[in-house]
């Protein structure tokens, strides 16, 4: 049987490819409370971004460090 990874690190992932606002966070249905379960997986040099865009909507999302960053 394979095991499945938690649920911050299956929200990271999403995350990683695209920022998302709260709304479409809750709608995949990983997670309650996704923004914990992001912040609770991350590895180093990973963050968790929240901004607010100029629609006035929460948005989400992680960066990974690179030499430019780290």
């Amino acid at each position: 049987m394979k095991a499945t990874p938690p649920q911050g690190r299956r929200l990271i992932a999403l995350l990683k490819r695209r920022p998302m606002t709260t709304m479409q966070l809750l709608a995949t249905g990983i997670s309650v409370c996704p923004w914990k379960r992001c912040a609770e997986c991350l590895h180093d040099g990973e963050q968790l971004i929240h901004s607010k865009r100029s629609d006035g909507l929460n948005v989400y999302r992680v960066v990974s460090a690179s030499k430019w960053t780290a």
